[in-house]
């Protein structure tokens, strides 16, 4: 097997069993249990996935909304706060440098994006190329990221957080607490179900991915590889980057 970079999760992946392939620099769980078997359990109970390994890039100040404007294909200025968009990075040929989602952390001032593995060093460059007085970073060392999707995700969700995360609308995130640390928790996904994507920072999100097995072991919980990652996004029929779009 190639190096490649670790995720907070690696050594959960190992001790899961997880078989690991090089995927965009880094060693990720192509599958576990079986394909197969992995994609029917999201569709019919949860699926627990590390998505660790996309970047994110941070867009800040009063000139945020106008970069962003500048280089995506969506209005910026019309989020709220808590509000997220699906938008695709855009070079001057009308080619598409990546698709993301943009993440309104304060409205006109502060933004997250959230980019593909693969792209994120073409993507910080392009936006700093492109740059109209914006204070742009990348984040990606702050975070590692957890979906959990499918049909029950929400009553395993609200063992650990509120309550009040099943009322929270699609494309929408609120701020949570996990072990002291502050975790962001989007209703988002690549599956078509219902569920979420989590930010959490790596320090706690072996203990997080761990808290959600154990608690969701009744609810039939169990972990996902690329490889059903990839067969769920397909029957859903959303994109891949390089798949299916590009920057021609």
């Amino acid at each position: 097997m190639s190096e490649g970079s670790k995720t907070p999760l690696y050594e959960n992946h190992i001790k899961a069993g997880g078989k690991m392939v090089e995927f965009a620099g880094w060693l990720m769980p192509v599958q576990y249990q079986g394909l197969r078997q992995e994609h029917i359990n999201t569709r019919e109970n949860i699926g627990l996935f590390d998505v660790s390994h996309m970047g994110e890039i941070r867009v800040k100040g009063p000139n945020a909304v106008s970069t962003l404007e500048w280089v995506t294909s969506n209005r910026i200025s019309k989020l709220e706060r808590g509000q997220a968009h699906y938008s695709l990075l855009m070079n001057a040929q009308g080619g598409i440098v990546d698709d993301l989602i943009v993440y309104c952390m304060e409205p006109n001032s502060d933004y997250l994006l959230c980019v593909n593995a693969a792209n994120k060093a073409k993507d910080l460059k392009h936006l700093l190329n492109n740059n109209r007085d914006a204070l742009i970073e990348d984040e990606s060392d702050l975070w590692a990221q957890i979906a959990v999707q499918g049909p029950k995700s929400f009553k395993l969700l609200e063992e650990i957080f509120s309550p009040s995360l099943r009322d929270v609308k699609s494309f929408h995130f609120v701020e949570e607490k996990f072990a002291s640390e502050k975790v962001l928790i989007a209703r988002t996904g690549y599956t078509g179900e219902s569920g979420v994507e989590i930010f959490v920072p790596p320090q706690v999100a072996s203990e997080l991915w761990e808290e959600l097995l154990k608690k969701g072991e009744r609810y039939g919980v169990a972990p996902v590889g690329l490889g059903a990652r990839d067969t769920l996004r397909v029957e859903m029929k959303y994109p891949l980057y390089g798949n299916d779009i590009n920057d021609q």
